[in-house]
């Protein structure tokens, strides 16, 4: 009996050391799969402007060309995901982010720059971080997915954090081209290797389960570890939810709670997106240095930092609508702020409020998904999402563009963005969970 639990709580120590293992090295994915690319866009900003001209439209524009492909791109990775190795394609999607970046680097036009980002940057990145990410730990984590999907997370507000300044101050010192290759050396030589030799995609291909729950047990007088701890057929055999819980796509397309979790999830990117890239531009409209507009984007990630890890938090142990609504609603306040902000320090404020909203969302989300589908469905439920999303998640950045070549301010654009997260806040409401996750025995 000492021996079986020895081998007990080894096997749950394992599957606790292994999963939060997975959720770092997931940190470190997204952390470059976003930062290198979203975060630092707008470093970029006016160096592009002023290598290849246009207007603020026209450089904006490669995001929104990202945000398509990626969406479109989304359903066939995240089925993928859910049948294939998490491992593999996390790696090639490295690969492929080095190759974009180096060849990003030697672009003569600006519609080459938008090309490659929304081809082979934007399938790497998606592949890298991202959908994968989250369907990674989704596989890893059940009752505590939420905090473990926080701290995953993080990697997006710390590069924010960083990415932001950094990238700006090395493009003020070697120029934009140099630092792509830079970003392609990080990609390549440190990502990479560290993702095929971590990464292991789900529990059970260690013989172990979700949360670091019982990895052995007795079975007929011996001792040995057991297969995954899954519902047995009456015949004896092992039931497959990944086979079992076949969420097709016209059965997901069926379920209200798919389209009230795309449709509030997408208010929100919509418009924060468009914060994000043009936060540091409308501050230099103010009179604000680049250096310390750069630091207003980092205030807005760091403060995500926190707010990854409160509404994880919240979402394990409170009603994630709760969680969502409120998420929501700081963001909305921050862009009120931003609205009213006329200096420096009032625009930290305001960035503050925005960032520890915007913090919750991609957690939240994930929660939300994982509690209305399950984790065995996790990956092709986010894919076929994205697309769904687009028509509204892609406006945000060329509108807030245009609305600024126009008027020569943000501000309309930032009302609008207003009046989303309320909208987002109220299509949430009608949201009815199951009473247990989908798969869980």
């Amino acid at each position: 009996m000492r021996s079986l639990d020895s081998r007990w709580a080894h096997a749950k120590l394992a599957s606790v050391f292994t999963g939060w293992r997975i959720v770092l090295v997931t940190s470190l994915t997204h952390f470059v799969s976003v930062g290198f690319i979203f975060y630092a866009y707008g470093a970029f900003f006016k160096a592009l402007e002023a290598d290849f001209g246009g207007s603020r439209l026209g450089v904006s524009i490669g995001l929104t060309v990202m945000q398509l492909v990626t969406g479109i791109f989304a359903p066939f990775l995240g089925r993928a995901l859910d049948r294939g190795s998490i491992r593999n394609i996390m790696a090639l999607g490295a690969v492929l982010m080095g190759a974009g970046f180096l060849l990003i680097s030697q672009v003569s036009e600006l519609w080459h720059f938008h090309f490659i980002l929304g081809t082979i940057l934007a399938v790497g990145a998606a592949m890298l971080g991202g959908l994968s990410g989250s369907t990674l730990v989704a596989n890893w984590f059940i009752r505590r997915r939420g905090i473990a999907l926080g701290i995953a997370t993080m990697g997006i507000s710390a590069s924010g954090l960083v990415m932001a300044p950094v990238a700006t101050q090395l493009i003020a010192s070697y120029g934009w081209r140099l630092t792509f290759v830079l970003f392609a050396g990080v990609t390549l030589v440190v990502v990479l290797p560290i993702v095929w030799l971590t990464i292991v995609d789900r529990p059970e291909d260690l013989g172990l389960e979700p949360d670091g729950s019982e990895g052995v047990r007795d079975c007929a007088g011996s001792l040995e570890p057991l297969e995954p701890t899954l519902p047995l057929a009456p015949g004896g055999q092992i039931i497959d939810h990944a086979a079992s819980f076949n969420w097709s796509a016209r059965h997901t397309f069926r379920d209200a709670n798919f389209w009230i979790i795309s449709i509030a999830v997408a208010l929100n990117f919509c418009a924060m997106g468009a914060i994000l890239t043009h936060i540091i531009p409308h501050a230099t409209d103010l009179g604000i240095s680049s250096e310390a507009a750069a630091y207003v984007l980092s205030c807005m990630a760091g403060m995500g930092v926190i707010g990854k890890l409160l509404f994880g938090w919240l979402t394990d142990h409170g009603d994630k609508r709760v969680g969502f609504w409120l998420a929501s609603g700081l963001q909305a306040l921050g862009v009120g702020l931003v609205l009213k902000a006329s200096g420096y320090s009032s625009l930290l404020v305001a960035s503050a409020f925005f960032g520890l909203g915007m913090g919750g969302l991609i957690p939240l989300w994930g929660a939300l998904i994982g509690a209305a589908f399950g984790r065995f469905a996790f990956g092709r439920v986010m894919g076929l999402m994205s697309p769904c999303m687009l028509p509204i998640q892609m406006l945000g950045v060329p509108f807030a563009g245009y609305v600024f070549d126009r008027r020569g301010s943000y501000d309309l654009a930032f009302e609008t963005f207003i009046a989303l997260y309320l909208i987002a806040i109220g299509v949430l409401g009608f949201l009815r969970l199951p009473a247990a996750e989908p798969g869980v025995v």
